[in-house]
């Protein structure tokens, strides 16, 4: 999933894209200067970004709240308004985009602790206070199960909150975590419609992302999501 249009009932439409190297490092604490000229070029418009801390905290960006709710420590954003862009970012990590058909748009950054805490269900749930009827989501790239070896306790633990089709293994033969098996599942859970799965895998596609664990990359690539009026592309 590079680009996703979805147009919303009332004309508008919601617009979501998944960011790659060629977009840039989108690190939110790389050079200030560069890192505008990369969100600008993304879309021409406030981000609300996040610190994530692989929990379930979701801020809800209220239409009298400022650009600097920017930064807060949270791993969710949801909000009706049309004049920012919600960012989550990873280099490994799924990357969620959330809308509804009433023009509730969020993001989620979804690593093994975050879904574990179950910040998918947090998000839809913030979601739904606004108004949201359906929940519908695509994924950006995340690391697959053929490169994440995965520690057995860690996933026991994931396995028991989200099922045994998390359980993967490597392409070397031992134990890894289906992280987008995970997202589905964790979709699933939340009733939320995952319409575009998380794909390719950061570390495989060494040209295209960014990937921590396989090669220790600084950079990140971002799930943003936003509104325009209606007619707007």
């Amino acid at each position: 999933m590079g680009a996703w249009r979805e147009p919303l009932p009332d004309g508008r439409a919601v617009e979501l894209r998944a960011t790659s190297r060629a977009d840039g490092d989108l690190f939110v604490d790389g050079p200030a200067d560069a890192l505008i000229a990369r969100r600008r070029a993304v879309v021409d418009r406030p981000w609300v970004w996040l610190r994530q801390v692989h929990g379930d905290r979701v801020v809800v960006v209220g239409p009298d709240d400022p650009a600097t709710v920017a930064g807060a420590e949270a791993d969710a954003a949801v909000t009706t308004r049309a004049d920012v862009a919600l960012a989550v970012h990873g280099a490994d990590c799924g990357i969620l985009g959330l809308w509804s058909p009433e023009g509730v748009v969020g993001v989620a950054h979804a690593g093994w602790k975050g879904l574990v805490a179950g910040v998918i269900p947090a998000a839809a749930a913030a979601m739904r206070s606004l108004g949201a009827s359906r929940v519908s989501a695509v994924a950006g790239p995340c690391i697959g199960p053929e490169c994440y070896e995965f520690g057995a306790d860690d996933l026991a633990s994931v396995e028991a909150v989200l099922g045994p089709e998390v359980r993967g293994t490597t392409s070397w033969g031992t134990p890894g975590l289906d992280l987008p098996a995970a997202l589905a599942a964790a979709c699933a859970t939340a009733d939320v419609a995952l319409v575009a799965p998380a794909s390719p895998c950061t570390a495989c596609e060494v040209d295209l992302h960014w990937s921590h664990r396989a090669r220790a990359d600084t950079g990140r690539q971002a799930m943003v999501v936003w509104l325009e009026p209606g007619g707007a592309r």
